[in-house]
């Protein structure tokens, strides 16, 4: 349950900083702390065995992994714009 309501709270925060990066063109750095500080947690969760499926781990992995490429493509779409 607990693992549940982290993750859905990162997916909603992952989701506001993607339209925080398409729409408003800016980069929202508290977002980004804050779903990098949720995935070490979900990750230390699953780590400790908490959550023993490879479901959960492969969750927050593709989510991160997700996050960390929209990060990267607006710092290469930035100095392109200007």
């Amino acid at each position: 349950m607990l693992f549940n309501a982290l993750f859905a709270l990162m997916v909603v925060l992952f989701l506001l900083s993607l339209y925080s990066l398409a729409f408003k063109k800016q980069k929202n750095y508290y977002l980004s702390i804050m779903i990098r500080l949720l995935t070490l947690g979900l990750f230390t969760l699953i780590v400790f065995d908490q959550y023993e499926t490879q479901t959960h781990l492969a969750l927050v992995l593709l989510t991160w992994v997700l996050f960390e490429s929209s990060e990267n493509f607006y710092r290469k779409k930035l100095p392109a714009s200007k």
